[in-house]
Order: structure tokens, then C-alpha cells, then sequence
């Protein structure tokens, strides 16, 4: 389940860069993308210990 949390969390991140945004939107967005791929390292490092969720 974790792989396919992951797989979504990818096809989220494409969907946000694939817009075009200014100012503040892309600011904005920047930040949602940095807290997306945090979430994705968090997955990745507890698949390593076996943890799935």
C-alpha cells in the first residue's frame, strides 16, 4: 500500500507542476511540492524498515 501511496503522491506532484503560476500561486506551490517529496522520503525510509502503511 505504501508503493501505491507513493505512485499517487507522484502523480500529484505532476499535476501541480504542469500548471503554469505566478507570484504567489508559485510560491505557494513551491511549497506544497518541498512538503509532498518530505512525505514521499518519509514513505521510501519506512518501507526500508519494513514499515508499511
Amino acid at each position: 500500500m505504501t508503493a501505491d501511496m507513493i505512485k499517487q503522491i507522484k502523480e500529484i506532484k505532476k499535476a501541480m507542476v504542469s500548471i503554469e503560476m505566478t507570484g504567489d500561486d508559485w510560491e505557494e506551490r513551491e511549497v506544497i511540492l518541498e512538503k509532498l517529496e518530505d512525505v514521499t522520503s518519509y514513505l521510501k525510509d519506512m518501507m526500508g524498515r519494513g514499515i508499511e502503511f
